[in-house]
């Protein structure tokens, strides 16, 4: 039996241009960089969690660092990658909702789900789908 696993710790998105991403994600999310490198922008989230934006151009070969080493990772072109943001509830998302529209963000649909959650997704400057979710969506959440 393997040992039990903990929560995921990073989340990271590939971009071509990690400064404009992290603009949209602290203009439009309302996120607060840890480290902001040419190669990587970090955003602490609730629960010990991180999104990592990555350089796709800098994440392609083996980097030998004074611990060891960090495999090569991500992929020269877009991968069409997915997050979801937790909010508290219905009037939290409706909050989010209103904000997106604010920010003129298109909205790209809003969803009831049939365990009684709710979502709502848009997709950042590099084309990645995110969405901010209530719980109920899944039998787990």
């Amino acid at each position: 039996m393997p040992p039990k696993l903990g929560q995921i710790v990073e989340s990271i998105l590939y971009t071509s241009d990690t400064t404009k991403l992290a603009e949209w994600y602290k203009d439009v999310m309302g996120l607060k960089p840890f480290i902001e490198l040419p190669a990587v922008v970090g955003f602490n989230l609730p629960n010990n969690t991180l999104l990592l934006l990555f350089d796709r151009a800098r994440v392609t070969e083996d980097r030998v660092v004074p611990g060891g080493m960090i495999p090569k990772h991500g992929s020269p072109i877009g991968l069409g990658q997915h997050i979801a943001f937790a909010c508290s509830g219905p009037e939290e998302l409706k909050e989010w909702t209103d904000h997106f529209r604010e920010k003129n963000v298109t909205i790209l649909a809003e969803t009831t789900w049939e365990k009684g959650g709710k979502s709502v997704y848009v997709k950042d400057w590099e084309g990645h789908v995110i969405e901010v979710m209530t719980t109920g969506v899944w039998e787990v959440y």
